[in-house]
């Protein structure tokens, strides 16, 4: 029935804030223990037009990453910020099930540094 699409929808909003404050609130902690050097913000973007995948999100399909503590990350450090969240699986699996397809890590300038095609690290459809 219709009304059990639009229930379904509103539900997969509110799990995509929630996953998006989660990582928000995770990573300030960090920042203010001294365990990360840079604060980072998430937040729910465009995405890659070229990596969508069956469950993506029509419009809203990027996890964004911003780094907002004033410095920028090394090319080093970027790679470490994706791997870190590319190796976990658990973490990966909800992303594509909350209709994210793309990762995207942005400078405090509002550059994107770098993204990651969700589905082909995953293997994903391959």
């Amino acid at each position: 029935m219709w009304w059990n699409k639009i229930r379904e929808w509103f539900s997969n909003l509110s799990e995509r804030r929630k996953c998006i404050s989660d990582f928000n609130n995770a990573a300030s902690d960090a920042f203010i223990r001294n365990t990360v050097p840079v604060y980072m913000k998430a937040e729910i973007s465009f995405g890659n037009k070229n990596y969508k995948h069956i469950m993506s999100n029509l419009l809203f399909s990027g996890f964004r990453i911003k780094t907002i503590s004033g410095r920028f990350l090394t090319n080093d450090e970027v790679e470490y910020v994706g791997i870190v969240i590319v190796s976990n699986q658990e973490l990966m699996r909800k992303l594509v099930t909350l209709g994210f397809d793309t990762l995207e890590i942005y400078s405090p300038s509002g550059g994107k540094v770098k993204d990651w095609r969700l589905t082909s690290i995953m293997q994903i459809g391959q």
